[in-house]
C-alpha cells in the first residue's frame, strides 16, 4: 500500500481543502483522512476523477463521528439528526415518534458494541449524507411501525427506500455486520505479530498525523527509509491479515478479495482505533 501525501499536489491535497473548508483539520491527522478516503475509490478509476464525485466534506465529518471525534458528533446531531424530523413525519407526526426515531437513529449510527465500529463509518459519500441519512430514518421508522401503518403506506415507503437505497450504500449492512468482527480479530493478531518499531512508527504517522522528516529524526534515518518502513509494514500487515482469514474463512484469494471489498473502510478505522488503544 503506497504511502498518500498530506497535502502536496493531486487530489489529496484538494480533498483536504475541501474537507477543511467545511469542518476542523484538527478533528484528525490529514494522513488518516486519506487513507479512508483512499478505501472509498474504486481500484480501477482515476484518483482525481472519482475524488471529484464524492461528497468529501459529507465523508469527512463521518469518518470523524466514526473516529469518536466529540465536536463532529455534535455537528451531525445538530445538523443531520435534525433533519430526521421531515423525513418520518407522514409516518406519525407526534413528537415521541419523531424523538424515538432520531434515538434510535444515533445509537445505530454512532454507538458501537467494543471492538466494532460505528455504522457510520459504512458512509461511502457516493450521495450526500443527508441522502443517506433520510434512507436510514425511513428505515427506522418502517421498523417501528411494522404491523401498525396501513399497507398502502407502508408499501409506498418501501418503494422510496428502494430507489434511495442505491445511492446511500446500505444494503451490505448485514454482510458488513458478519464479518467485521472477523477482520478486526485478525487485524489485532496481525498487529501484535509486527516488531514494536513497526507499530511505533504506524501509530507515530497513522494517529498522531506526525510528518515523515520528523520520524526520520527521531530514528536517526533518511525520510525515504521512514517511508520504507511504512510501506513494508502496511504490506506485511496486510499480508498477514490475508492469510489469517484465508486459514480461518476457508476462503479463495478472490472471495477474499471481494470480502476486503465490503469492509475496506472498516480496516482502516478499525486499524487506528487498535493502535491508538496499544
Amino acid at each position: 500500500m503506497a504511502e498518500p501525501s498530506d497535502g502536496g499536489a493531486g487530489p489529496w491535497s484538494a480533498a483536504l481543502a475541501r474537507a477543511h473548508a467545511a469542518w476542523p483539520s484538527d478533528w484528525m491527522p490529514p494522513v488518516t483522512f486519506i487513507e479512508h478516503l483512499r478505501a472509498r475509490l474504486p481500484a480501477e478509476r482515476d484518483p482525481a476523477e472519482a475524488v471529484n464525485e464524492l461528497a468529501v466534506e459529507d465523508l469527512y465529518l463521518a469518518f470523524a463521528c466514526a473516529l469518536g471525534v466529540t465536536p463532529a458528533i455534535e455537528a451531525f446531531t445538530r445538523d443531520f439528526l435534525g433533519e430526521v424530523d421531515a423525513h418520518v413525519a407522514r409516518f406519525d407526526g407526534s413528537s415521541a415518534f419523531k424523538d424515538e426515531v432520531r434515538q434510535v437513529l444515533a445509537t445505530r449510527l454512532l454507538v458501537a458494541e467494543p471492538g466494532a465500529t460505528p455504522t457510520i463509518a459504512d458512509y461511502a459519500g457516493r450521495a450526500p449524507l443527508s441522502a443517506w441519512l433520510r434512507v436510514a430514518a425511513i428505515r427506522a421508522a418502517l421498523n417501528l411501525l411494522r404491523g401498525t401503518t396501513n399497507d398502502d403506506a407502508e408499501r409506498a415507503a418501501e418503494r422510496e427506500v428502494t430507489e434511495l437505497a442505491d445511492a446511500a450504500d446500505l444494503e451490505l449492512d448485514v454482510i458488513r455486520a458478519r464479518y467485521r468482527p472477523i477482520f478486526e480479530a485478525a487485524i489485532t493478531r496481525a498487529l501484535a505479530a509486527l516488531p514494536v518499531r513497526d507499530r511505533t512508527i504506524l501509530r507515530l504517522r497513522l494517529v498522531e498525523g506526525v510528518e515523515v522528516d520528523r520520524i526520520a529524526t527521531m530514528y536517526g534515518v533518511h525520510r525515504t527509509t521512514v517511508t520504507r518502513w511504512l510501506a513494508d509494514s502496511r504490506t506485511t500487515l496486510f499480508n498477514d491479515i490475508r492469510r489469517i482469514l484465508i486459514d480461518e474463512l476457508g476462503a479463495t484469494d478472490t472471495e477474499f478479495d471481494s470480502l476486503v471489498g465490503l469492509v475496506r473502510s472498516h480496516l482502516h478505522v478499525s486499524l487506528v482505533r487498535l493502535l491508538r488503544e496499544r
